[in-house]
């Protein structure tokens, strides 16, 4: 009985006497580059008696995990945080990595979170206890420094700090107070400027930031991105805007010579295998003739677009402008994705 909405009813749920669950469920590694990550264990009771506890895991080769106690005694309806260290080196790959707990006779892979609102009927979504190891081979250049501004649906930091990029998160409206000079390299997230004013604002101090030499990665906008002065020279979209959805699509190579296909990873056919929902998005369809446009890409029995990838050097710098659908690559463990966002 609720004082404000009267009476309420739930459904009862059953849940593992045990569970547990790690914090996220892909990781990136770099190949060729001793492994030394940390990764956090939560295990729960949901039992009201103490629980004697021993864990198992499931370890690729070439890795071994530390830290974890041999056994663990987890009283009634206890929460416990638990950390392993993975060492040691792994090949190019996806690999498996996961934690069981074993109790009484049955190991427990399962964890879960419950998603409650006031409209909808609460509801618990399970997940086994495990990620994936995604190794890439990838060459991160020496001296590079990273701001981020954080946009919209974006989860692509995390995985930057993962391929152990130095790397600082920021608001928009710290950029005005920012030492600048601290940094190699600026990146904008995706529809950051539609939700920004404050990053609207400060574009003209980050132009000069890059005419001094800095590198500005911006990644996709909406129509907003043609309004003056949010670009260094003008581009328009068609409407709707034109988007390569086949992830499959094939990607036309128009400049070999380009830096950001060649350094400091050479990127080939295979980095555009196993991209997800799609190629690029809101790209511009008239482009001025001062930004480079190193790829080409379309869909079956569609235009030829050109707007993926805008290069273009400022001063002492460079202005990168992408529509790349690189948020969701990297969240998804895409290798390719990966290592053109570090080129």
């Amino acid at each position: 009985a609720d004082p404000v909405l009267g009476e309420q009813n739930r459904s009862l749920g059953g849940v593992p006497p045990i569970t547990s669950a790690l914090d996220r469920t892909l990781e990136y590694v770099r190949t060729g580059v001793p492994l030394d990550r940390r990764l956090r264990v939560t295990v729960r009771s949901h039992t009201e008696r103490p629980r004697m506890l021993r864990f198992r895991t499931l370890i690729p080769p070439g890795v071994r995990g530390e830290g974890l106690p041999d056994s663990l005694l987890l009283a009634p309806g206890a929460t416990s945080e638990l950390y392993i260290t993975l060492k040691g080196q792994l090949a190019a790959g996806r690999h498996e990595f996961g934690v069981g707990v074993e109790s009484e006779g049955t190991i427990f892979v399962e964890g879960f979170a419950t998603i409650e609102y006031p409209h909808i009927r609460p509801q618990r979504m399970y997940r086994q206890s495990a990620a994936y190891l995604q190794a890439v081979p990838v060459n991160i250049p020496r001296g590079l420094r990273v701001a981020y501004v954080r946009g919209v649906s974006d989860a692509s930091a995390p995985v930057l700090s993962q391929l152990e990029i130095p790397l600082t998160t920021l608001e928009a409206d710290q950029l005005p107070l920012l030492d600048l000079t601290q940094y190699s390299t600026v990146v904008i997230g995706p529809r950051a400027y539609e939700t920004s004013a404050e990053l609207r604002a400060a574009n003209p101090r980050l132009f000069e930031w890059v005419r001094g030499g800095g590198t500005l990665v911006v990644q996709y906008g909406q129509f907003e991105m043609a309004q003056p002065g949010m670009m260094p020279h003008p581009v328009e979209f068609s409407r709707p805007a034109a988007r390569v959805t086949r992830e499959d699509a094939a990607v036309r190579v128009l400049d070999a010579q380009s830096k950001l296909l060649r350094w400091p990873n050479r990127i080939t056919d295979a980095d555009w295998s196993d991209w997800v929902q799609e190629r690029a998005l809101y790209m511009p369809s008239t482009i001025d003739e001062r930004y480079r446009t190193p790829l080409a890409m379309q869909d079956p029995e569609e235009p030829e677009q050109r707007g993926a990838i805008l290069d273009l050097p400022m001063g002492r710098g460079r202005y990168v402008y992408t529509s790349l659908s690189l948020f969701r690559q990297l969240p998804s463990g895409v290798p390719g994705g990966a290592r053109l966002f570090v080129n």
